[in-house]
């Protein structure tokens, strides 16, 4: 069929309706020369194009109902941008997938998806653990180059978007409502932070659609197919990181697991991974390592001295108590939190908690 962009409004305006998905939209593509042209079609000609008599019917009231150019005005008065399927920007992993969403409405910066993408996704009600292992793996992959792509939902995927933005690097965020629709609404400040910090909300939705529980497993493609891998730092059994994980394998994807107790529920579905081949992840290396990158090439730097050196080593990446490393290092506690600010500044120490402190790489 022919691809211009005034025929984008009725790709929009079929893809308004819940039952147009990419694989019957594929069929009007298809059959018809232009999506206007099949926004005229009438009944008989919508069923010879290979739809059912029940959505034809769905179809048919929805046409009366719906003004295509007042749809595509409310997508620009949303502040929405949208890529199609055969524009160049469109992202490409995304296009090798079975059932790549015809189009992806977008808010903040189409760059985000450029880069290489790392899906981080896991339980919506993780443990200490599992919060603190996506926070230094998430950085880590992060601060290497890579993108970082989660799904906003409360637990790990929102600790995975932290990570990237403590160290000020874009993150993606894939809904499964509109973009006009936060889910969950407790994550619009954390929506707008990615926005603002040289991310991208995502959404293969339409403004309105709300965040439905069929569309969370379509959202989950999306994560799969952005992404060159897909790590799942702590899930139980039942857990929707799971369908990611199976998608990213279908999409002939890496899928990386963080091993967990076997006592704990929350790390049920990450060991039940490992023992179906997932890559087995206990350190940012190890993903690193194999995806050929350089993990310490985009590192924050700074030039040691001896004692600067001497001081550094006190930290390691589990984190210790002030007080203990004030007598650890010997110094003068003035002395101390100089020289301890100045290697938080630098981005080579963190406070994990108040008054506690590891090493961050």
């Amino acid at each position: 069929m022919a691809n211009n962009n005034s025929d984008l409004i009725y790709w929009l305006a079929w893809l308004s309706h819940p039952k147009i998905g990419p694989t019957r939209f594929a069929l009007l593509r298809r059959h018809f020369s232009t999506l206007a042209e099949a926004w005229q079609a009438d009944s008989q000609k919508l069923l010879q194009a290979g739809l059912d008599s029940e959505t034809v019917a769905a179809l048919s009231n929805h046409r009366h109902q719906i003004d295509p150019a007042k749809l595509w005005t409310r997508l620009n008065e949303l502040k929405i941008s949208v890529v199609a399927l055969f524009d160049e920007a469109y992202p490409k992993l995304l296009k090798e997938i079975a059932d790549p969403p015809p189009l992806l409405f977008y808010k903040g910066s189409a760059a985000a998806w450029q880069n290489q993408c790392l899906a981080i996704v896991g339980s919506r009600r993780p443990t200490g653990y599992g919060l603190r292992v996506t926070s230094e793996l998430g950085k880590d992959l992060a601060v290497a180059g890579l993108t970082i792509v989660s799904g906003l939902a409360y637990g790990i995927d929102t600790a995975a978007h932290q990570a990237a933005l403590e160290i000020k690097t874009p993150t993606i965020a894939v809904l499964a409502s509109g973009l006009d629709i936060i889910y969950p609404a407790a994550n619009r400040n954390l929506a707008d932070k990615i926005m603002a910090d040289g991310g991208a909300l995502l959404s293969e939705f339409t403004p309105g659609r709300p965040p439905l529980k069929q569309n969370f497993p379509y959202r989950n493609r999306i994560i799969a197919g952005l992404a060159r891998g897909t790590l799942v730092t702590e899930a139980t059994l039942d857990s929707g990181a799971l369908i990611t994980a199976k998608l990213a394998l279908e999409y002939n994807r890496d899928v990386f697991a963080v091993p967990g107790s076997i006592f704990s529920d929350p790390s049920q579905g990450t060991n039940e991974l490992l023992k179906l081949g997932a890559r087995l992840v206990t350190k940012s290396s190890d993903i690193l390592d194999y995806f050929g990158l350089d993990q310490t090439s985009h590192r924050p730097r700074i030039s040691l001295n001896d004692a600067q050196e001497k001081f550094l080593e006190i930290f390691t990446r589990e984190p210790k108590n002030l007080n203990d490393l004030i007598v650890e290092s010997t110094l003068p506690v003035a002395s101390f939190m100089a020289q301890l600010t100045e290697f938080e500044l630098a981005g080579w120490v963190k406070e994990t908690s108040p008054n506690f402190y590891a090493r961050a790489y």
